[in-house]
Protein backbone atom coordinates (compact mmCIF):
# COMPACT_ATOMS: atom_id res chain seq x y z
CA UNK A 1 0.00 0.00 0.00
CA UNK A 2 1.55 3.50 -0.97
CA UNK A 3 0.38 6.51 0.87
CA UNK A 4 1.62 9.79 -0.68
CA UNK A 5 2.14 13.04 1.87
CA UNK A 6 3.07 16.38 1.30
CA UNK A 7 5.45 18.23 3.82
CA UNK A 8 4.47 22.31 4.79
CA UNK A 9 6.02 24.46 6.55
CA UNK A 10 4.00 27.48 8.12
CA UNK A 11 4.63 29.94 10.04
CA UNK A 12 7.26 29.88 12.88
CA UNK A 13 8.49 26.75 11.67
CA UNK A 14 5.22 24.52 12.42
CA UNK A 15 5.68 21.70 10.28
CA UNK A 16 2.44 19.57 9.02
CA UNK A 17 1.82 16.39 6.67
CA UNK A 18 -1.03 16.59 4.59
CA UNK A 19 -2.68 13.45 3.15
CA UNK A 20 -1.64 14.03 -0.96
CA UNK A 21 -4.69 11.35 -1.78
CA UNK A 22 -8.07 11.25 0.34
CA UNK A 23 -9.33 8.33 1.90
CA UNK A 24 -11.56 7.38 -1.50
CA UNK A 25 -8.18 7.42 -3.51
CA UNK A 26 -6.38 5.56 -1.87
CA UNK A 27 -5.77 1.71 -3.07
CA UNK A 28 -6.14 -0.10 0.82
CA UNK A 29 -4.50 -3.55 1.26
CA UNK A 30 -7.41 -4.96 3.18
CA UNK A 31 -11.19 -3.55 3.61
CA UNK A 32 -10.42 -4.01 7.70
CA UNK A 33 -7.77 -1.32 7.30
CA UNK A 34 -10.27 0.84 5.53
CA UNK A 35 -12.92 0.52 7.85
CA UNK A 36 -10.24 1.66 10.60
CA UNK A 37 -9.17 4.55 8.62
CA UNK A 38 -12.89 6.07 7.84
CA UNK A 39 -14.37 5.49 11.85
CA UNK A 40 -11.02 6.34 13.73
CA UNK A 41 -9.21 9.44 12.40
CA UNK A 42 -6.22 7.74 11.94
CA UNK A 43 -3.82 10.22 9.99
CA UNK A 44 -1.60 12.45 11.83
CA UNK A 45 -0.44 15.65 10.49
CA UNK A 46 1.79 15.62 13.46
CA UNK A 47 3.89 12.58 12.49
CA UNK A 48 2.53 11.98 8.06
CA UNK A 49 1.47 8.75 9.04
CA UNK A 50 -1.04 6.49 9.85
CA UNK A 51 -1.91 6.06 13.42
CA UNK A 52 -2.88 3.58 16.48
CA UNK A 53 -5.02 5.91 18.36
CA UNK A 54 -5.51 4.98 22.07
CA UNK A 55 -6.66 7.62 24.53
CA UNK A 56 -4.41 10.81 23.93
CA UNK A 57 -1.49 8.90 22.29
CA UNK A 58 -0.51 7.75 18.54
CA UNK A 59 1.40 5.15 17.58
CA UNK A 60 2.62 5.20 13.87
CA UNK A 61 2.59 2.57 11.94
CA UNK A 62 4.65 1.29 8.95
CA UNK A 63 2.71 -2.37 8.09
CA UNK A 64 -1.57 -3.11 8.13
CA UNK A 65 -2.44 -3.94 11.67
CA UNK A 66 -5.06 -6.54 9.93
CA UNK A 67 -2.90 -8.24 7.50
CA UNK A 68 0.67 -7.46 7.40
CA UNK A 69 1.15 -5.75 4.36
CA UNK A 70 3.76 -2.83 4.34
CA UNK A 71 2.67 0.80 4.22
CA UNK A 72 4.95 3.07 2.17
CA UNK A 73 4.80 6.84 2.39
CA UNK A 74 5.83 8.43 -0.50
CA UNK A 75 6.90 12.35 -0.23
CA UNK A 76 6.12 14.45 -2.57
CA UNK A 77 7.40 17.80 -3.31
Amino acid sequence: MQVYFRKEIQAFEYVSFTEFKNEDELDFCCERLKKYVSIVKAWSGKIGKFCIVEKDTLTPIDYCLFCGDKIEYISVE
